[in-house]
């Protein structure tokens, strides 16, 4: 990620932008606050893409369905939970905190780079709807990273803690000394912890077209680390970083259960809710 960031397109990660856009798409509350203005184009240019990318895959995950089942199933997992402190890690162009924090007997954190959280307080500051946001006290943005933590910053109750579309970008390591982290803070104060992870194991096998068209477009951008682990494996890494509960929900089976938008779309989300 850069060391600046603005709200030009040039500034964001096509990722993120695609991300916003998918949520301002499904109809999020408070999504149109937090879209970067050129989210759009993005978010037109990779569907272009993936029907491309689809018919060379058929049988393929849609994208936008998935990222849109991704946050609403952590927005249900959040709901039934009992905690009244949420803090939400990377937390990007969520428009989470903005709806979430609507109750004031909740408080938010979202935590994020310098540069996101700049970004996101200018698109808050620039309408109406978003400064009365920014004014809430009971929603914080805070310069954050996920690999150092300042856990004392925040309250001693139990918490729900989210990294959504995060755990994917770390190696084996990485996501253990993360997980001993938020485990520490959570035995302490009790409450839940929510990402979602989908392992290697679990991946559509591709069609020899989508492995060339695969293999040129890796070739353009970094791959994500994978080490082959399935997600029972992971679960026992969970459990190995001091979580005691660890609970897998797919949304083969949580879209329509929970009565999510779209609930038909063929979607792969696995998403972990851990407990100490």
């Amino acid at each position: 990620m850069p060391s600046t960031m603005s709200l030009d397109k040039d500034s964001i990660p096509p990722s993120a932008l695609y991300t916003a856009a998918t949520w301002r798409w499904g109809k999020f509350p408070g999504a149109d606050l937090v879209t970067p203005p050129n989210a759009r184009p993005v978010f037109r240019l990779v569907n272009a893409y993936l029907t491309l990318y689809g018919l060379l895959n058929p049988g393929r995950h849609s994208l936008k369905h998935t990222l849109l089942h991704r946050h609403a199933g952590i927005d249900h997992l959040l709901r039934a939970s009992n905690c009244s402190q949420v803090i939400e890690i990377a937390a990007g162009f969520s428009p989470r905190g903005s709806a979430i924090s609507a109750d004031h007997s909740m408080r938010y954190f979202e935590v994020d780079l310098p540069p996101v959280i700049a970004a996101k307080r200018a698109l808050l500051q620039a309408t109406p709807a978003g400064q009365m946001i920014l004014r809430r006290e009971n929603l914080a943005l805070l310069e954050g990273d996920v690999t150092a933590m300042d856990w004392p910053r925040f309250a001693a109750c139990p918490s729900f803690i989210i990294t959504e579309g995060l755990m994917m970008y770390f190696d084996r390591g990485t996501q253990m000394s993360i997980w001993r982290d938020i485990a520490g803070f959570l035995r302490a104060n009790r409450g839940e912890y929510v990402f979602d992870y989908l392992p290697a194991p679990d991946e559509p096998r591709r069609s020899f077209a989508g492995r060339l068209l695969s293999r040129m477009r890796s070739a353009q951008r970094r791959a994500f680390p994978c080490d082959g682990r399935n997600r029972h494996e992971i679960a026992d890494d969970l459990r190995a970083a001091g979580f005691k509960s660890i609970a897998l929900h797919t949304s083969a089976n949580f879209a329509s259960a929970w009565n999510l938008p779209h609930a038909k779309a063929h979607t792969r989300v696995i998403l972990y809710r851990c407990r100490c």
